[in-house]
């Protein structure tokens, strides 16, 4: 064969292969097409965790895909969603935002460069307010019992928290200047997991979280609530008196769970994982479990979830400067 017939063949290969790999490479593989990391800022156990394992196992059953969910707890409920603005924004890497993790994390500055404005907030799925609990065996069958006891012994009850700075930390700050008491604030920054072994060991005689945190064990019937920081009656614990009925309903204060995305993660994809989280907390699956374990539905989209969160921040902060102006904080 012609020398220079080769040569134009052995060219022409060349460019359908350069061709042939252009071509693959510009084309976009439908979202999503691999596993979606989930970065939880809870602890392995804790409310946050199986809430978000929850509606991982619901929409893995409609999508082609699964949801491995990584705990992160710490630095406020802050780390968790660190490593989410660091992710590369294509959607394959997600998360939750808590309540701590927008107020007490950036309020305090516990990570430089903690910015939530580095995250998409996608939707709030759920909403639930705190409550003071102890051990069934406990001396005090009501709050007012148990805050009668913390005026009898200044600095002596230990109740478990999350983080100085934190929701529950806050709660506790609070209680203390209303009701005139002095508490221990003893941490356990991996949440609820770590707080339910230290109530039930004595390590400390009360936690606060939330209830459906402690649904198994208030269901055993090993921990009681005293009182639930909400102005309604949850349904799931009709015998948990809300701290409207104590006659302090401005101490209400809960929880919610937000999810995320890295900044720059592309519009279609967003909507997509929209619309999974969507049907998800939507489903009867996901409605008959929160009913089951005390946790409330609470939805907003993205037209909604992220003036939710910064309203949230603004009316927090603004307790905090005044709880900081009257030295009850640093």
């Amino acid at each position: 064969m012609n020398k220079n017939v080769v040569k134009l063949l052995v060219i022409g290969l060349a460019m359908l292969l350069v061709v042939a790999l252009f071509a693959e490479g510009g084309q976009e593989k439908a979202y999503p097409s691999k596993d979606i990391q989930f970065i939880c800022n809870g602890g392995a156990g804790g409310g946050t965790d199986t809430i978000n394992r929850k509606l991982a196992s619901i929409i893995e059953k409609s999508v082609d895909v699964t949801i491995p969910v990584i705990n992160k707890p710490g630095k406020g409920e802050a780390e968790g969603p660190f490593d989410v603005m660091r992710a590369r924004n294509d959607g394959y890497t997600i998360g939750n935002l808590t309540y701590g993790a927008v107020v007490g994390a950036v309020y305090y500055k516990l990570i430089p460069q903690y910015d939530i404005d580095n995250l998409e907030i996608i939707c709030v799925v759920t909403q639930e307010a705190d409550a003071l609990m102890v051990k069934a065996d406990a001396p005090w069958k009501s709050y007012k019992e148990f805050i009668d006891a913390a005026r009898a012994n200044p600095g002596k009850l230990r109740i478990g928290i999350t983080a100085i700075g934190g929701r529950p930390s806050m709660i506790t700050t609070q209680m203390e200047e209303v009701y005139g008491v002095k508490f221990q604030q003893i941490e356990y920054v991996e949440g609820a997991g770590p707080q339910r072994e230290a109530l039930l060991s004595g390590e400390c005689d009360a936690v606060i979280t939330s209830l459906g945190d402690f649904a198994a064990v208030l269901k055993s019937g090993a921990v009681k609530g005293l009182v639930e920081y909400s102005l309604e009656q949850n349904e799931t614990y009709p015998d948990v008196p809300t701290i409207a009925s104590q006659g302090n309903p401005e101490m209400e204060i809960g929880s919610f769970i937000a999810i995320v995305a890295p900044k720059g993660t592309p519009q279609d994809v967003l909507d997509t994982l929209e619309k999974y989280y969507y049907d998800a907390q939507h489903s009867k699956d996901f409605r008959d479990w929160t009913l089951s374990v005390g946790v409330t539905p609470t939805w907003y989209g993205q037209d909604k979830a992220g003036d939710f969160v910064r309203n949230l921040m603004e009316s927090n902060f603004k307790t905090l400067d005044g709880m900081r102006a009257k030295g009850i904080i640093e």
